[in-house]
């Protein structure tokens, strides 16, 4: 029984040894598949790489400078408003001259370029230095080489950078956005910077729905070397003034800065002992508080600067001053002692002019106006001989009156001066 199951071990292992002889002479016979003799392009690759090393800088004396022609085109862009950070979304261009990667075409069935890795390649190592996120690299990518040794890579990348927000003048607030982009290694003695065009092609963006982009500028920079040595290193920063779209929020906002104006108004222009004037100045008062509280929020807190809010504190003002007022006359008008006579004489002057008539009584009081063109005659001493005639009506509506034009021209130039509007404030120094 043993020699049966060593006979039969011993036949199962010269089985299979034979079987992987047969499969090694197989494999033998038929060799590597031929294809360099047939493509060009294999040989071409292999005659260029065969020594070639993608760390080491592609000029014949270390002490020639490679010029990198550098461009971006933007596709769209996304804005995190809590976070002041833009999101760039382009194709970034860089081409340079490789002087390992030259040949002559007509040695390699006249093949004047051909597509190579970007990581079997020498590259400039660029990189974002003020990225808000972890991909501050340019990505690999696929590069043309043409036999002239020319090397152009084209690869999709986005720009995450922090902005400098101006509330100044929202609902037309402007970010400035500054993508900075050099050389992570490389000094200025061994690297250049070489704009296309203008360095910034627009002909393929796309316009975001809530900002638009009204400025954009490309300069170029040269700043310390970051690693101690006494040499500089080139920069390229891409400038972007981004300004908010108006919206139907931002509508609303506008619209209470005339609502709240017209309340004010209004205000002062009904009645001072009339219970509708008292209750108008509350609601106006709690509407400011309001609209500022929600302001506030709406700017996430940043409206020390805004016009908007500055106008709102100070028409909270005026509407604190005709809730105020408002107090005062009504308790004016239930006076029951005699006018001073200083005050009776020149209210009583004011009340009698033709100016008084036409713009205090005809218009805020038409019954008294009656009354006086009832009582008027032509004498020179009348002011003189009815001292007292004024009465507390007169006054708290000469009072009224003034009240109401002094702040309609307080309103006026607030408008003028706080009011926002869309070619506010985006001009900026991009060289500074």
């Amino acid at each position: 029984m043993i020699l049966f199951v060593l006979s039969l071990i011993g036949y199962v292992a010269f089985v299979d040894t034979s079987l992987i002889l047969n499969n090694y002479e197989v494999q033998e016979s038929l060799g590597c598949k031929e294809i360099e003799s047939k493509s060009a392009v294999l040989q071409l690759r292999r005659h260029l790489f065969c020594e070639y090393i993608e760390s080491i800088r592609p000029v014949s004396d270390h002490r020639t400078t490679t010029n990198i022609k550098f461009g971006i085109i933007p596709k769209f862009i996304n804005v995190k408003d809590e976070e002041n950070v833009m999101e760039l979304h382009c194709w970034t261009i860089f081409m340079w001259e490789d002087g390992h990667l030259t040949w002559e075409p007509s040695r390699f069935n006249d093949v004047n370029y051909f597509h190579v890795k970007s990581n079997e390649l020498w590259i400039p190592d660029i990189m974002i230095h003020n990225s808000e996120s972890y991909e501050n690299e340019i990505p690999f990518t696929n590069c043309w080489v043409s036999s002239a040794g020319k090397v152009k890579c084209v690869v999709t990348t986005r720009y995450m950078v922090k902005c400098l927000r101006d509330y100044t003048w929202w609902p037309y607030d402007v970010q400035n956005c500054t993508i900075q982009i050099g050389s992570w290694s490389y000094s200025e003695e061994e690297l250049n910077f070489v704009l296309i065009n203008t360095g910034i092609i627009m002909n393929e963006f796309q316009k975001n729905l809530a900002w638009e982009m009204v400025q954009f500028n490309v300069t170029t920079h040269t700043e310390s070397f970051k690693f101690g040595i006494d040499l500089t290193s080139p920069m390229i920063f891409f400038h972007f003034i981004l300004q908010r779209r108006f919206n139907a929020t931002h509508a609303i906002y506008l619209s209470s800065v005339i609502i709240l104006i017209i309340m004010t108004l209004t205000t002062l222009w009904l009645n001072p002992k009339s219970t509708e004037r008292m209750i108008l100045a509350n609601i106006n008062f709690i509407c400011h508080l309001l609209f500022l509280e929600e302001l506030y929020w709406e700017i996430h807190g940043s409206g020390a600067s805004t016009m908007l809010m500055k106008f709102f504190v100070k028409s909270l003002a005026l509407a604190c001053f005709t809730l105020i007022i408002t107090s005062i006359l009504r308790h004016l008008l239930e006076l029951t002692t005699e006018t001073p006579t200083w005050i009776a004489t020149r209210t009583s002057t004011i009340v009698k002019s033709k100016i008084g008539r036409i713009l205090l009584v005809s218009i805020l009081d038409p019954k008294a106006s009656a009354q006086l063109e009832t009582e008027a005659e032509d004498n020179a001493n009348l002011v003189s001989t009815k001292k007292n005639e004024a009465s507390w009506k007169h006054v708290v509506m000469l009072i009224s009156w003034i009240n109401f034009l002094c702040i309609l021209f307080i309103y006026i130039i607030l408008i003028s001066i706080y009011f926002p509007i869309r070619s506010s404030g985006y001009s900026y120094n991009f060289n500074t």
